[in-house]
């Protein structure tokens, strides 16, 4: 057989044949006398278990050592390697389709029915927008709402929050050194363990927290900022 012929019954491109030939993958046939290369039958099973072996997910590198005569890495060892990798990306496949299914019956709507259950209950907040962001923030990173659901179940509760939130949106134009910041924050001390919940306990996390409220706290007044960073250390004094 001319590579041609070969390429064409093994399904491949002659190219792919001189490729193999170049990285060792599969020997050099011998040579006619006009230096054409031949063929034999032994040739085209040895490329067709490449083709195989190729479609199942190995790589060049993984076939030849599947194929070598001593043997390497055994078949069967590399073959269930690919399975549990293929295994895996079929759960990610799966949880990937389950999300767009429920994105699809939301109608492209990308908060959870959790959250705008929230966002409803949030209609007679002061700063019903900014705490639509923080909402949606907080259950992106700890994967849940309990925070708002259990000020939403406890009517006291939230008509007492309600209350420091109304003079907490009242403190943009107030210093940041008035006594009324620290006053306002200490008053929200008895929300403490409403928020225990939100709050990292392992100190290893300090950072994150940090973070998190340096993003909640963006684009507040100097007064605002400083009355939320000393609401946040009562309410860790709380879990102490």
């Amino acid at each position: 057989m001319r590579i041609g012929e070969l390429a064409g019954l093994a399904g491949v491109s002659t190219r792919t044949v001189r490729h193999y030939h170049r990285i060792g993958l599969l020997p050099e046939p011998s040579r006619r006398e006009n230096g054409y290369r031949t063929y034999e039958l032994r040739d085209l099973v040895l490329l067709l278990r490449t083709r195989r072996l190729v479609e199942l997910g190995l790589s060049l590198e993984e076939v030849a050592d599947a194929l070598s005569d001593d043997r390497g890495r055994d078949l069967v060892e590399i073959i269930r390697e690919i399975d549990a990798s293929l295994a895996s990306q079929q759960e990610q496949i799966a949880r990937q389709r389950a999300a767009i299914a429920d994105l699809l019956a939301a109608d492209g709507d990308l908060r959870s029915p959790a959250l705008v259950d929230v966002l409803s209950s949030l209609g007679d907040h002061p700063a019903r927008e900014r705490e639509s962001l923080v909402a949606e923030l907080i259950e992106s990173l700890t994967g849940n709402l309990d925070l708002y659901e259990s000020v939403a179940a406890d009517p006291s509760l939230r008509s007492q929050i309600l209350a420091v939130e109304t003079e907490f949106a009242a403190l943009v134009d107030v210093s940041p050194t008035s006594p009324v910041v620290e006053e306002l924050a200490s008053r929200a001390r008895s929300f403490g363990p409403a928020v225990a919940a939100l709050l990292p306990t392992d100190a290893s996390v300090d950072a994150d927290a940090e973070t998190l409220l340096s993003a909640v706290t963006s684009g507040m007044s100097p007064a605002q900022v400083r009355c939320l960073r000393l609401m946040f250390s009562y309410w860790q004094e709380e879990m102490t």
